[in-house]
């Protein structure tokens, strides 16, 4: 795929310097590391923020910069685009959740004046003056007041108490509340709270109009160009004018609508961050864009578009449905953005970088350890369309396939532009080889450090030393107090001790008479008894295999079957007298572990 082909090209110096983030003996340490280099920011649907900007800077306007992005719209007044909705009708269609589940709100007049009111009674039971700090709080079972606070911090109940059900009413344009917990201030629109279930637990929600709360967004820098600034002021009235046909007007909330939070937008990034009049007040140059765009949204055939934006591409944008799945969005297709990696974007994520240990891979999507990740697939764009992961589950080797939109979620990563290095703890073991996850897991859980510096000798025959360093540490045995040398020719040996320890819990008698043999390699019947009395498990009447029945040790290799740890060397067999490798013991050792 030409796409693929440049921006591989495009990585290369990256990869190369990706040689000098970690040594091999950090990513031996670490029990290795995964690391992502990929480019632009954002889930790439829609307007592409740096493009804009490199579009507006090479003298386009915002229209064409919208055109470009958004496939077939027009641009219309909201009230054209929604005719006939609550949005077009009503003077205050946004119900803003703020705060929720709380019991007390602390709030300042910074300038005006407003009253405070219960909106079940006629009337309203105070007037909160300029500099005036004021408390509402639950007062007594489902009821709540209103309490002023005096210089010295006494805080002294005004009027009657009241359903929480209640609002702070500015008498100006020039009203101004700010709300210490979230460190903004609110103008133009009424702070409410809203009880869902009438037991003094209240959400504090700002009820306004679109434009005032367009005007408390401000998406993008105030020093890009105006153009590229009217554009993303279109997209954010868009989406938020598209988010409320979806969640409908306050008197068509439903239940779980009131409980969560009594609002229709959050003013979080599940929606888009409303810092109400503290933005407004910072950023003259987006709110400059809001009025000349009047009340302009992107039309589409069905009424107003979802006017989705990022960060940046790699220079094609996504299509709606490969980078969320469900929903038809015909306007949201992929399109070339060449701007956006333009020297016009001097966009700061044009490149970026990420390593993650694998066993945080792991958590994230239900495996013992992970071994491999790879690209498995990309959409037409280029960008990752699947993953491959491959790990442990249970003690047995496992593939995953996963969605690319969805790993980029779960792992945080800057988009789904990249491409991924798997760092093995140890050079002689690549992440695709057979046993690589078990060797992982052995390394992880501190069983093994290989056999040299950066190296596992995977095929290498195991000797009876080794093995019993392997089952000690793997059982995390404590030395025994009695014997303390129960062999004669293990003496000098460097696993003499673990050798001991596993005499002293009865896992084995030796080789001969007071004999242990611990340079002798040891066979697969031989290291079936060893893991039988080891992880002591039951015993078997089966006999799957046809070259284990004269063995010495064909009771323990039935067991070991039944177990699940072994399903023989090939059909039918065992093979009982041939010498275990490295690698195999880690298998071994990882399913039998497995059985907990």
């Amino acid at each position: 795929m030409q796409i693929m082909a440049t921006r591989k090209r495009r990585l290369i110096g990256l990869l190369l310097a990706a040689c000098l983030l970690l040594s091999p003996d950090t990513a031996r340490a670490s029990g290795g590391e995964i690391v992502f280099f990929g480019e632009g920011s954002g889930h790439g649907v829609g307007l592409s923020q740096y493009g804009a900007k490199a579009m507006a800077f090479g003298g386009a306007t915002y229209r064409q910069i919208l055109y470009r992005y958004y496939t077939g719209i027009s641009v219309v007044p909201v009230q054209t685009a929604a005719v006939g909705t609550f949005v077009a009708t009503e003077q205050s269609p946004l119900w803003v959740g703020l705060l929720q589940s709380e019991s007390s709100i602390s709030f300042t007049v910074d300038k005006g004046s407003a009253d405070l009111c219960f909106d079940s009674q006629v009337g309203c039971v105070a007037r909160a003056l300029d500099q005036e700090t004021w408390v509402f709080s639950h007062h007594g079972y489902g009821n709540c007041a209103f309490s002023r606070t005096g210089v010295d911090g006494s805080s002294t109940q005004i009027g009657e108490s009241g359903r929480c059900d209640a609002s702070i009413r500015p008498l100006s344009d020039v009203t101004t509340i700010a709300i210490p917990r979230k460190a903004r201030s609110y103008k133009n629109g009424t702070l409410r709270m809203r009880t869902p279930l009438n037991d003094g637990i209240f959400h504090l929600v700002f009820q306004t109009d679109l434009e005032a709360y367009v005007r408390g967004i401000s998406e993008v820098p105030e020093t890009w160009p105006i153009e590229a600034v009217k554009a993303q002021v279109v997209a954010t009235r868009s989406l938020a004018a598209w988010t409320l046909l979806v969640r409908g007007s306050e008197q068509s909330f439903s239940q779980s609508q009131r409980s969560e939070c009594h609002c229709n937008l959050r003013d979080d990034v599940s929606d888009q961050v409303f810092r109400g009049y503290d933005s407004e007040s910072r950023h003259p140059n987006w709110v400059s864009a809001v009025k000349a765009t009047g009340s302009e949204v992107i039309a589409v055939s069905g009424g107003v578009g979802r006017g989705l934006y990022f960060h940046s591409s790699a220079g094609v944008t996504e299509d709606y449905s490969d980078a969320f799945g469900e929903g038809v969005f015909p306007y949201l297709a992929s399109v070339n953005d060449a701007p956006a990696i333009s020297e016009f974007a001097n966009n700061p994520l044009r490149y970026w970088g990420l390593s993650s240990k694998p066993s945080s891979i792991a958590i994230l999507f239900n495996f013992s350890w992970v071994n491999n990740v790879m690209v498995e697939s990309h959409n037409e764009s280029g960008s990752v369309s699947s993953v491959r992961i491959t790990g442990i589950r249970s003690g047995r080797p496992v593939e995953e396939i996963v969605d690319g939109a969805e790993f980029r979620r779960r792992l945080g990563l800057r988009s789904t532009n990249y491409e991924v290095e798997v760092r093995s703890p140890f050079s002689d073991v690549l992440p695709e080889s057979s046993f690589s996850g078990e060797i992982v897991g052995l390394a992880a859980m501190g069983i093994t450090e290989g056999c040299l510096p950066s190296r596992f000798c995977p095929t290498a025959q195991v000797t009876r030393g080794e093995m019993a360093a392997f089952l000690v540490r793997a059982l995390r045995l404590d030395p025994g107090q009695e014997e303390l040398d129960a062999f004669s020719d293990d003496n000098g040996s460097y696993f003499e001790n673990e050798i001991n320890t596993l005499h002293a819990h009865g896992i084995t008698n030796g080789c001969a008479e007071a004999k242990f043999c611990p340079n002798q390699f040891i066979t697969r019947g031989e290291m079936a008894a060893f893991l039988v009395r080891a992880f002591d498990l039951p015993e078997s009447s089966g006999d799957s295999f046809s070259d284990d029945d004269w063995s010495l040790f064909e009771a323990d290799i039935a067991a070991l079957e039944a177990s699940g740890v072994t399903s023989g060397c090939g059909t039918g067999r065992f093979c009982p007298d041939r010498p275990v490798s490295r690698q195999e013991m880690a298998a071994f050792l990882i399913r039998a572990l497995a059985l907990g």
